[in-house]
Parts: C-alpha cells; sequence; structure tokens
C-alpha cells in the first residue's frame, strides 16, 4: 500500500513538472505578437485622358440636340473596395477644349457670351459624400464649379469596371449623366430659345493606376 502511494506521488509529481515545462514553451497568444490587420482598402486612381470623355448635348432653337464634347480632362479618383464612403471624385476640365465640330462656333463658346474661358479656365467638380446607391451604382455629392461659379449637386454614378489588366495594370471605369441649367452658372446667352437652359452633362472615366 506505501509502494503504491508512493508511486502514485511520484507519477502527480512528473506529471505537474511536465506540465509546467510545457507551459512555459508555449508562445504567447498571436494576437500579441502580430499586427493589427488593415481591413480598408483605399486606392487611387488618376484619369486617363485618353481614354475618358466628358460631352454635353443642348436643344437649338427648340428643335435637335446639338453635341460636344471637353477633350481635355484630368482628375482623380479614391476608391475604397471595403466602404462606399471611403470613395472620392474629382475631375477638372479645361473649358478651352470644347469641341462641337464647328470652328466658329467653338471661338464663340470660348468667348465671353458662354464659357469666358480667358477668365475661368476650368471646370470643376469636387465629391464631398459618397453613398451606395444600388449594385454597383453611388449616389455622389459634391460641389461644380462652372463659369466661375460654385454649386452643389447631386449625381448617381454607375461603376462600369474595375479589373486588374495585364498590359495597363488596375483600370476603374465610372460613368454618370446629369443635367443642369446653365443659366443657374450665370451663362444666359440665348436663352429666349436659342439655346436651351438645360444642358444635359454625359460623363465615362476610365482610371489607372
Amino acid at each position: 500500500m506505501r509502494k503504491l502511494m508512493i508511486r502514485t506521488g511520484c507519477l502527480a509529481l512528473l506529471t505537474a513538472s511536465a506540465l509546467a515545462l510545457a507551459g512555459m514553451a508555449l508562445p504567447r497568444a498571436a494576437s500579441s505578437s502580430l499586427p493589427a490587420v488593415e481591413s480598408r482598402r483605399s486606392e487611387t486612381f488618376s484619369i486617363d485622358p485618353a481614354h475618358s470623355s466628358v460631352v454635353f448635348k443642348v436643344k437649338h432653337m427648340g428643335i435637335a440636340y446639338v453635341y460636344g464634347r471637353f477633350n481635355d480632362v484630368t482628375g482623380e479618383v479614391v476608391w475604397d473596395s471595403d466602404d462606399p464612403h471611403g470613395h472620392s471624385i474629382k475631375a477638372e476640365v479645361k473649358a478651352a477644349s470644347v469641341d462641337t465640330n464647328a470652328k466658329g462656333r467653338d471661338e464663340h463658346l470660348r468667348g465671353p457670351d458662354f464659357f469666358d474661358t480667358a477668365n475661368f479656365p476650368a471646370i470643376i467638380f469636387a465629391s464631398n459624400a459618397v453613398k451606395e446607391s444600388g449594385t454597383d451604382k453611388y449616389e455622389v455629392q459634391g460641389t461644380l464649379t462652372l463659369h466661375g461659379v460654385e454649386k452643389p449637386i447631386t449625381v448617381i454614378v454607375e461603376k462600369t469596371g474595375l479589373e486588374n489588366l495585364p498590359r495597363m495594370g488596375k483600370r476603374l471605369g465610372l460613368a454618370c449623366e446629369f443635367t443642369v441649367k446653365r443659366s443657374e452658372f450665370g451663362m444666359t446667352y440665348g436663352i429666349d430659345g436659342a439655346v436651351s437652359d438645360e444642358v444635359t452633362i454625359m460623363l465615362g472615366f476610365e482610371c489607372g493606376k
């Protein structure tokens, strides 16, 4: 009986010692040794002028639409794949790059009756809030600066693509269409019927890193 008690006591002592040594060998919890994981995936893209378009249309004499475009657009888009509130868009158009396929009309548009590009060389949109508005669609609030006048506007922007291309790298596509009244920006020439007050603007941006 005494031998059994001695053997049992020795076994308990050996077991306790083994557990203590094992405890000393265990590493600390992984969470205390690993860096915090960044959950946001925010990327900055630049608008690619060669693959982007800024097109507008106005009605002439209440009869037919005349289309034009701006050939010089630049800007930056911040895209957060984890949180739409992290998106931001800033685009700048050189007003003098207006092109309606009619030289005389384009010169008139650059003059003081319309864009007055000598005094107001840039048309700028800068977002200040973005939220999701459906599949691949976002409600974007921002400020449009046109003809020297700043006005808040809200537009719906569609993400048309996001791909990592073999030769071009990561590319982001955005599209948007909205209407403004040019009279609200101080552009009133011909508003009596020659040229419509409402101007529809269509944007297609391809952005690269």
